[in-house]
């Protein structure tokens, strides 16, 4: 066996499975794996913040899953045993007495688990400016946004501080992050992996998601994590059916975004030489279906927030109260037409997908942004749409030069094809990242 610091080294960075396939072939321990990573919080995480809570010594867990060996980390929003489950806001904290049973499951698969992860108060925001517990950075670039609202997850995988961290999704909080920080961010279709043991924003939007540093490792995590997946593979797809959006400068794309996501169109030209299906969006007006869902989002967040809103409103960060304030001058007319623009939306999303293998977009219509600077509008407009159906997404890193900031390519599929799409995700992965 190799217990080299600079082989364990290596190992921080690259894919979960491949942590895994070290371990079981001896040429690390997991011991030795595990200890480089909690070292690497202990360097990084006070540049970064991802990590705002860690058991006092993080457990060795036996399994013989394809992830064994590795570690993962957890959203705060999610229950790990023995530590404080506050969502963003220490207003809200509590100590769970329990694992949720995503959390339960990676355990079981031989994953250590190191910690609760940063995020965006309350997971309503996209920024992860935190208040209560510091802001969460971008590792690919000092003082931005990792984005959010599972910004701590996203910073931490882009890191190498864990091989996997679950996240969670409501119009994008998982994809958002993979998207700025150059990781691999997936959202399931809608309540495959279960929202018990997570504290919810909106259950009608909220997904569970994963973030990890392929695609490999995201299906191996899932099929962990959702049993009921099975182990067959989906029958292979030889004649792809891509579309992809057309309309970005209209769509409010900047220019960096839009080059790269050309860029790779053309090489999956080359690679698969498939044709590619041309696609509008100007007849959904994503901005309207963004502020659908966060009316939504703030109509089921208000009475969580109840006793606080009522007795030491001070304690909630400015954006959060302002939002709450915001949605009580709402009438349930505001409400029903919020309801039915998102059903609309998701509607149209399911008939302009119902005979493709995926719908191709950026993530996001811009990279990470200095942390201080103002919020763009229209950051989740793209990725708001397939929680509108429940639909499984995912994005990637696209190639990009050493300096530039990472850039996400996002792929929508149809709901219950999680698989599927995850098998398409993985070929195009190969093909971006070939000579």
């Amino acid at each position: 066996m190799v217990e080299h610091a600079a082989f364990s080294q290596g190992l921080l960075h690259a894919s979960a499975r491949a942590q895994a396939r070290a371990v079981a072939a001896g040429r690390v321990s997991a011991a030795s794996l595990l200890q480089c990573q909690l070292d690497a919080v202990r360097s990084r995480n006070p540049q970064l913040n991802a990590y705002i809570a860690q058991p006092a010594t993080p457990a060795l867990e036996s399994g013989t899953s394809p992830l064994a060996g590795s570690s993962f980390a957890a959203k705060d929003n999610f229950d790990v045993a023995g530590l404080p489950t506050a969502s963003g806001l220490r207003a809200m904290s509590r100590i769970a007495m329990r694992d949720a049973p995503v959390v339960a499951r990676l355990r079981g698969a031989g994953l250590a688990c190191l910690g609760k992860l940063n995020m965006h108060a309350m997971a309503l925001g996209a920024t992860n400016h935190n208040p209560d517990f510091g802001d969460c950075f971008n590792p690919r670039r000092a003082g931005f946004t990792p984005g959010g609202s599972s910004g701590g997850s996203g910073a931490a995988v882009a890191a190498g501080l864990c091989g996997i961290a679950l996240g969670t999704d409501t119009m994008g909080s998982v994809r958002v992050p993979a998207a700025y920080c150059g990781v691999v961010g997936f959202k399931p279709s809608h309540e495959t992996l279960g929202l018990e043991g997570v504290q919810t924003l909106c259950r009608w939007l909220d997904h569970a998601g994963l973030l990890a540093r392929s695609v490999e490792d995201i299906e191996a995590a899932m099929r962990i994590c959702a049993p009921h997946l099975g182990a067959m593979d989906p029958p292979a797809v030889s004649d792809l059916r891509l579309g992809v959006v057309q309309d970005l400068a209209a769509l409010g794309a900047d220019v960096e975004v839009a080059a790269a996501f050309d860029a790779a169109l053309a090489r999956l030209r080359q690679v698969f030489g498939c044709t590619l299906q041309a696609v509008r969006l100007d007849q959904l007006d994503l901005g309207a279906t963004r502020r659908a869902g966060l009316l939504l989002c703030e109509a089921e967040l208000h009475p969580v927030l109840a006793p606080v809103l009522l007795e030491r409103p001070d304690v909630l960060p400015a954006d959060l109260l302002a939002m709450m304030r915001h949605v009580e001058r709402k009438s349930a007319p505001d409400l029903g037409l919020a309801l039915e623009r998102a059903a609309r939306t998701g509607e149209e999303l399911d008939r302009l997908t119902q005979d493709l293998d995926a719908l191709l977009l950026p993530t996001t219509p811009q990279q990470a942004f200095p942390m201080r600077s103002p919020v763009p509008r229209n950051q989740a407009d793209f990725t708001a749409l397939a929680n509108m159906n429940g639909a499984p997404a995912i994005s990637l890193p696209l190639p990009v030069t050493a300096d530039a900031l990472p850039v996400g390519l996002q792929l929508i599929g149809r709901r219950g094809h999680d698989l599927a799409l995850l098998q398409l995700a993985a070929r195009v992965e190969s093909a971006l990242s070939g000579p």
